[in-house]
């Protein structure tokens, strides 16, 4: 069962998310982005759903320290944010996210890019096997 880590502030997000992944995920969620950066590295988790404002240390920063890591960086990160300017989706693929979502979110959308996201790092890590 893939594991999905939900970094996000909101205490209410976290719930709504962690519903929609139901049984088919095994979901660890984090209330900041520290200790975000600290389950991932400690669980290794197949894919990371990110908010982009938080408190302290934004999704953005969160997504750098991620990925500047060797242990985290292969990690897909999909934001899921209600920033929605271009210049601000834009930011988010600079800082290494696979995909961004805006708030409200459509949950068949949001489930639709995980298992690509999950599809396309399981294939990676196959090709790497035979490389």
């Amino acid at each position: 069962m893939p594991t999905i880590l939900i970094v996000d502030d909101s205490p209410v997000n976290l719930k709504i998310v962690r519903k929609l992944l139901g049984d088919e995920y095994e979901s660890i969620v984090a209330d900041n982005g520290r200790e975000g950066i600290q389950l991932a590295r400690e669980k290794s988790p197949d894919l990371i759903l990110l908010d982009i404002l938080m408190p302290d240390m934004d999704g953005l920063a969160v997504c750098r320290q991620l990925k500047s890591q060797p242990e985290t960086a292969g990690i897909p990160v999909i934001f899921i944010t209600v920033v929605s300017g271009a210049k601000e989706v834009v930011k988010g693929f600079e800082a290494g996210g696979q995909d961004y979502i805006i708030k409200p979110f459509s949950s068949q959308e949001l489930l639709a890019r995980i298992r690509t996201h999950l599809e396309l790092k399981a294939s990676r890590e196959a090709l790497r096997t035979y490389a």
